[in-house]
């Protein structure tokens, strides 16, 4: 028998995309922001994931460690917004936001939610190279 996952995704309005940003940075830039507490960059490699695409090889090939992904989740914008994603782990929100940023001339897949009730907490579950070309609805 085949498993058939079914990608559930759409495009959020600007105000969404806007307030998604802001709460992502309200939590990144408090003063009480701790980065083990914090942030959560999944760096585990799927089975079925090319190594090339995968945030262990990206964060390393990069130079990077959490403190950067911080930094650039920090800098993320509107215009570098992809899409949304239902997580098929988890059907309840919230969403996974998807973006794209240059950095060192080569394309990243960004995609990240915000969770928690009373201690929020940002997880970035992909940090790689894009596979596959990304579009941006809201380049402009």
């Amino acid at each position: 028998m085949e498993v058939l996952f079914i990608v559930l995704s759409f495009k959020s309005n600007k105000n969404e995309i806007e307030k998604f940003l802001q709460d992502m940075k309200n939590i990144l830039e408090d003063e009480s922001f701790n980065i083990h507490d914090n942030i959560k960059v999944v760096k585990s490699k799927k089975k079925e994931e090319k190594e090339k695409y995968s945030t262990p090889y990206t964060m390393v090939d990069l130079e990077y460690d959490d403190s950067d992904v911080v930094e650039c989740l920090k800098d993320l914008t509107i215009k570098e917004y992809s899409e949304t994603l239902v997580d098929k782990d988890n059907l309840e929100p919230p969403l996974l936001y998807v973006f794209g940023k240059d950095i060192s001339n080569k394309q990243v897949y960004i995609k990240v939610k915000i969770k928690g009730d009373k201690a929020k907490y940002v997880l970035c579950v992909s940090f790689h190279y894009a596979e596959y070309e990304m579009s941006f609805p809201y380049f402009k």
